[in-house]
């Protein structure tokens, strides 16, 4: 994975260390000496993570593929990255990922991540210095940082971590949008840039043909992540989002230049789906298996060293298959769920709940009326916090007060985005989980597949997403808009049904959600046999996660075998996998193994912390 690296006022041997770390894991990296310190970073192929400005700053990038290409025209004085308004940072509205910028006039360091924050960077002060990375498991081990429990427990049962906080303590991440400076002295400022959300709905505007603006930014957010030439690969499934994405990116790029890939059970109805439309298409598909060797222990380290996670296993097998392909990059659906009104107050419910907010959303209703931001923070904060099945009691133990600890990072954030501008209730549910789930966990898909070969992210386009979040929810939930527009632009992908539903996609919304209870029921239905007669009548084959090959429990206790962290409950975990793998017991093991990949990523974070403390304790 590409990254970035560096500190300024600290002992030069944590500079060093940080650039051996990235040296041992890519084999290369790049690093210069500047202002003080160190700026280095890696990048895939012939492209460069370290430039020079023409006003002398000297920059470090890290993002999708787009950022490396803008970045050395920038350099050579021909497209703008950032800009300086009254000394301070502002990433151009087309820098998609982080930057690190050293002015030679102040001497002040500067550290930006664009609006949606979907690439990470940490940092923390050591005695007044400042070390920064794209990769936390460095900066913890070249500190010695103890483990915040909060963090981890927010990591394993919320998917994410609130406020900036990691899962160590003292150990930052910049939310989307910030911008720190670092004065030589140790003066340190955090700045809130994004406006996204901000200023409440364009609820006049928004409905006026938002088909063809979205259709219109799309298409040019597709160019923008795309330059040059090459072919490019795009993951597919049976979902909105990456059928959206796809006829974007075949309207721009064309046929030829695409390679569509899609993984799980090869015989599943929904591989079926996307099979038939790269065949109307004529785009070239490859269909991978799962299996026991996505969960192969040397390779999940190897992944993990580079991405920081191993929550979706398949996704990094994707990278390796890709970059063995040759593509230029491979781009995804992520944040493609703004658009299509899936983070609004639906997300947070379950059951019929659930139902009634889509219900609700559909005619017009929201949380966005009077005393919505109440009702949306009535949603969103915990009601009871329990401890969770797999930690230890000792590490229960150490989260002080866990309603209040968690409660109180969740008022912070929802504080952060109404501070920003947010109005209504609806935005700020939206904001809340866009920024929380999908930025660190949704995002975690694509960013798996980048330990390999580079991304693109068309969906996190500031002007697409700023459209986006104008577009009123009655205007695009579950998916409307996007019907609106494959109908308008593409109505030949309106002839296959989503994977959710029965009909074609191009149905009435009632028939779609009508199909959508019929495929669950039957789905319901089917498993009861499998579970009832041992086997004998075969599993539903209708969605691609068919992880019935785990049912033998083999890859499970692998992985929980060779957990080290003294944070969970061993005995638990092993009586927990012995009863899913059962099929008496009716046990999801898809369902387990995605939380025990959430476990065993913050292992392999937490498990080595400490490693390189000496030369943080340099003088």
């Amino acid at each position: 994975m590409p990254g970035i690296f560096g500190g300024a006022g600290v002992a030069p041997d944590i500079c060093a260390a940080l650039r051996t770390d990235f040296a041992t894991t890519y084999g290369a990296s790049e690093a210069m000496r500047v202002g003080g310190g160190m700026l280095g970073g890696h990048a895939f192929g012939a492209r460069s993570a370290l430039h020079v400005a023409p006003a002398g700053e000297h920059v470090a990038v890290d993002g999708e593929l787009s950022i490396y290409a803008l970045a050395a025209r920038f350099a050579a004085g021909a497209a703008s990255l950032y800009r300086w308004r009254a000394g301070d940072l502002e990433l151009d509205p087309a820098c998609k990922g982080n930057v690190v910028a050293v002015d030679p006039r102040s001497g002040a360091w500067h550290l930006a991540t664009e609006w949606t924050g979907s690439f990470p960077l940490y940092y923390a002060v050591v005695r007044g210095g400042l070390v920064f990375s794209s990769r936390l498991r460095p900066l913890a081990r070249l500190l010695g940082a103890s483990p915040d429990l909060l963090g981890v427990l927010e990591v394993v049962e919320r998917y994410s971590t609130l406020g900036g906080r990691t899962q160590f303590a003292d150990i930052r991440r910049l939310l989307p949008g910030q911008v720190l400076r670092w004065e030589p002295g140790g003066r340190l400022a955090l700045r809130e840039t994004s406006g996204f959300w901000a200023g409440g709905r364009d609820a006049d505007g928004a409905d006026r043909d938002a088909v063809a603006r979205a259709w219109s930014a799309l298409g040019d957010a597709v160019r923008r992540s795309l330059p040059g030439p090459g072919r490019h690969a795009v993951m597919m499934s049976g979902g909105w989002d990456s059928r959206t994405l796809f006829a974007a990116m075949l309207g721009q790029l064309g046929a030829e230049r695409l390679l569509a890939y899609t993984h799980g059970d090869l015989q599943s109805r929904e591989l079926g789906l996307v099979a038939r439309i790269c065949d109307w298409a004529s785009v070239a598909l490859h269909r991978e298996p799962l299996g026991d060797a996505l969960y192969d222990l040397d390779a999940l380290e190897r992944g993990f060293a580079r991405t920081e996670n191993v929550m979706f296993p398949h996704w990094h097998r994707a990278g390796n298959v890709l970059a063995a392909a040759g593509v230029e990059s491979v781009s995804a659906g992520v944040y493609g769920e703004v658009l299509g009104g899936h983070y609004g107050p639906a997300m947070v419910l379950g059951g019929r709940r659930k139902i009634a907010a889509v219900a609700a959303g559909l005619l017009g209703r929201s949380v966005g009326t009077r005393n919505g931001q109440r009702a949306a923070r009535d949603l969103l904060l915990a009601r009871r916090v329990a401890k969770p099945w797999y930690l230890a009691p000792a590490a229960w133990d150490g989260v002080p007060d866990p309603p209040a600890s968690l409660n109180g990072d969740i008022e912070a954030a929802l504080d952060r985005l109404e501070r920003r501008g947010v109005v209504t209730g609806d935005e700020l549910v939206e904001a809340f989980v866009t920024e929380q789930r999908g930025t660190q966990y949704i995002n975690a898909q694509i960013l798996s597949c980048r330990a390999e070969l580079d991304v693109t992210m068309p969906f996190t386009d500031r002007d697409l997403l700023a459209l986006a979040t104008r577009i009123p929810v009655r205007t695009k939930i579950h998916n409307t808009l996007n019907r609106d527009m494959l109908r308008r632009y593409v109505p030949a992908l309106l002839r296959y049904p989503s994977s959710a539903a029965l009909v074609p996609a191009g149905a009435p919304v009632v028939a779609q959600e009508l199909t959508r209870f019929v495929r669950k029921q039957v789905d319901d239905g089917r498993w009861r046999l499998y579970f009832a007669s041992r086997g004998r009548v075969p599993q539903p084959r209708l969605g691609w996660g068919n992880f019935e090959f785990l049912r033998d429990g083999r890859a499970l206790r692998a992985l929980a075998d060779d957990l080290r962290a003294d944070l969970w409950d061993r005995r638990a975990i092993a009586d927990r996998i012995t009863a899913a793998t059962r099929l008496e017991n009716r046990g999801s093991v898809h369902r387990l193994s995605f939380q025990l990949m959430r476990i065993y990523t913050v292992d392999l974070m937490v498990r080595s912390a400490g490693a390189l403390a000496a030369a943080a304790a340099t003088p």
